[in-house]
């Protein structure tokens, strides 16, 4: 069989989702590449070695998995990613019935552990903004006001930001809705979307100063649909503009990665948004126990209140973070001011008071 024909048919019986379908793809075109051989000819292979007895230590199978880790582990990919592309590979044999034999345990040097010393900095996000072109801006400004991560930031549309934006416009063309948001300091748009690597659906934000920056790029590149994507990358080009401004600004290498990448980004959210870990659980999507998502729902008017109150310590304009301190304090005035009136009534005796 094709290689495109056994991965439909692995993906289908264990009815695999899209997301986890890419990576399987990915590490079987990188075992093919390997052995210069389709995924196809070597299951056939080992199942005729199979078939005539040939020892399992013996086999060609067992060289071939051992051979592609060394291969892995010489490679500029971490060594979790290593791990996982010898086991997509190892699910696909086993799927299939083929026999798989022993792999010893190897040492490794332990990978290193980023601190929150290795994160990107305010100064470092505002830096890569400065020389980044505007839809880059806009989409640096998002991942790091939002937390979300990048399968989900490439996968929203311009539909899904005019409905997070909703209660701060009358609707209409799109150009009239971005025209009508153009101006505003105040926008803190409220996305509904999936997680993609865990099928959860969540509610997630960005600053004002994002949205100002998503509005201008908008704006920028003409006509638009509502299918359209958000950020106008693709998965491999949004790689290689972070890899460009990293290096443009000389911000270097954490262990095996470089400093400013997208999923930095989603850890710089986690570590300065200065919320507990449950709350920026529910903001980032990540996944709770079944009990917990069944029974326990949460209030998304409540979440944007928390996330306003602590967005300042996501913001990176100096300007837009001032911005929000004037907006607090208006804010903090109008609650102050509020006057609470209490009417009691009751009856006693027969009689009916009126106590305010």
């Amino acid at each position: 069989m094709l290689t495109n024909d056994l991965l439909e048919v692995f993906c289908s019986d264990r009815n695999i989702k899209d997301s986890t379908i890419k990576s399987y793809r990915s590490a079987v075109r990188k075992y093919e590449s390997f052995n210069g051989m389709s995924i196809g000819s070597l299951i056939d292979e080992a199942i005729d070695e199979e078939e005539r007895g040939v020892p399992l230590k013996r086999r060609a199978i067992k060289r071939r998995l051992v051979d592609f880790r060394a291969f892995l582990l010489g490679s500029d990919m971490s060594i979790n990613t290593a791990k996982l592309y010898l086991s997509k590979i190892m699910t696909f044999y086993r799927h299939f019935e083929v026999e798989l034999p022993y792999l010893n345990d190897i040492g490794l040097d332990e990978e290193y552990l980023s601190s929150y010393g290795d994160l990107p900095k305010k100064c470092d996000i505002r830096r890569a903004c400065e020389i980044s072109s505007l839809d880059f801006k806009a989409l640096i400004l998002f991942m790091s006001s939002s937390g979300c991560a990048k399968a989900e930031t490439l996968s929203l549309t311009v539909g899904d930001f005019i409905k997070a934006t909703e209660d701060y416009h009358s609707g209409g063309a799109i150009d009239d809705v971005l025209h009508s948001l153009e101006n505003r300091k105040d926008i803190v748009p409220t996305f509904y979307l999936k997680r993609v690597k865990t099928n959860k659906f969540y509610h997630a934000f960005c600053s004002p100063e994002a949205t100002c920056h998503i509005v201008k790029s908008l704006l920028s590149r003409g006509s638009l649909s509502l299918e359209d994507k958000l950020f106008d990358f693709t998965d491999s080009s949004l790689i290689y503009n972070f890899k460009k401004v990293n290096d443009k600004c000389g911000f270097g290498f954490v262990g095996r990665y470089r400093l400013f990448r997208s999923h930095a980004l989603r850890k710089y959210h986690a570590s300065n948004i200065g919320l507990s870990a449950d709350y920026i659980d529910a903001l980032q999507g990540r996944a709770r126990t079944k009990v917990h998502e069944a029974y326990i729902k949460t209030n998304p008017k409540k979440l944007n209140e928390i996330y306003i109150s602590a967005m300042h310590n996501v913001m990176v304009s100096d300007e837009w973070i001032e911005e929000n301190d004037v907006k607090k304090e208006e804010r903090d005035i109008v609650v102050e001011n509020q006057v609470i009136n209490i009417v009691i009534n009751f009856s006693l005796d027969g009689m009916d008071y009126e106590v305010k």
